[in-house]
């Protein structure tokens, strides 16, 4: 297994933009052409059978500003996170247009409301009692960016200028991709994404962004070390 950690760019996400028309090319957020292209890739790039069904998972966090109809009670500290999750065929994903993908990435985050909220709690409650829920064929993602929002942390030492989830510790907390805050040396404010996929998969992986990004080089992927 391979992890790596992918810089995303102005220039990448004007690339990806690039791909779509319409009012979608102008509202799409970063967050969601960067899931949408990752899993798709990253599917590609696993070989999965064509009628086999893969999933994406978003993660979100119940205290973000997106959650206005459920407030977290004051005082309490615990996870609070939803996971909302959509499934197609590996064949339905890779040949649908770039447009859907990012549409389906869109749809899944607006997904959640009150009520969904409710039901996953019941979910969880009642699944307890049943073994883990499997992650296999799913690309599980999730937004950290927002940590430190603003320049709002302040270390007492040095700037603050990225920062996110290590790719350490056991296999279950890699498996996620966060998408990370980073400043280039240039000033340029970019998006990290992490990955893990075995060795031959990140290698067609690679090939099969390089395609979307219109680049010939594979700069953009930072070796990880861990």
């Amino acid at each position: 297994m391979v992890a790596q950690y992918l810089v995303f760019g102005q220039r990448e996400v004007t690339a990806l933009r690039s791909h779509i028309q319409g009012h979608l090319a102008d509202s799409a957020t970063s967050f969601e052409l960067l899931t949408a292209v990752m899993w798709r890739c990253r599917t590609r790039a696993l070989g999965y059978e064509p009628s086999r069904r893969v999933r994406l998972m978003i993660t979100m966090n119940a205290r973000g500003r997106w959650n206005h109809h459920t407030l977290i009670p004051w005082g309490y500290y615990g996870n609070a996170h939803v996971s909302p999750i959509v499934e197609l065929t590996a064949d339905e994903l890779c040949r649908q247009p770039f447009a859907d993908t990012v549409a389906l990435v869109r749809d899944t985050k607006l997904s959640v409301t009150k009520e969904c909220l409710a039901s996953m709690v019941d979910t969880t409650a009642y699944i307890r009692q049943w073994p883990s829920l499997t992650m296999d064929r799913t690309y599980e993602v999730s937004d950290t960016r927002w940590i430190a929002a603003g320049d709002g942390l302040q270390l007492g030492w040095a700037e603050y200028v990225g920062g996110g989830i290590p790719l350490a510790g056991d296999l279950t907390s890699k498996l996620g991709s966060h998408h990370m805050r980073c400043r280039k040396e240039d000033g340029e404010d970019s998006t990290v994404v992490s990955l893990l996929l075995p060795r031959p998969a990140m290698e067609r992986f690679k090939n099969e962004m390089a395609v979307w990004l219109s680049k010939d080089d594979k700069n953009f992927v930072i070796p990880s070390s861990l």
